[in-house]
């Protein structure tokens, strides 16, 4: 008598795909990986304090009355 198991169809996270890839690479695969990772997430900081501190002075002028131009044109149709 021949029985069959009917296949199991694991499921995995994409985070946990990803890990065991990068589990699988040399030292120096991993390394650069990391570096690049980390310089990703500082431009992402700096992208976000240059957005703050644009605001921060446009706000500024806005309230002085230093805007030399109507802000809500630039988000006009």
């Amino acid at each position: 008598m021949i029985t069959t198991i009917p296949n199991q169809q694991a499921s995995i996270s994409t985070v946990d795909a990803l890990w065991t890839l990068i589990q699988g690479q040399t030292a120096s695969v991993r390394k650069a990986l990391t570096k690049r990772i980390l310089d990703e997430a500082k431009e992402e900081d700096i992208k976000k304090v240059m957005v703050k501190k644009s605001l921060t002075q446009a706000f500024k002028e806005l309230n002085q009355g230093l805007a030399k131009h109507n802000a809500r044109a630039l988000f006009s149709e």
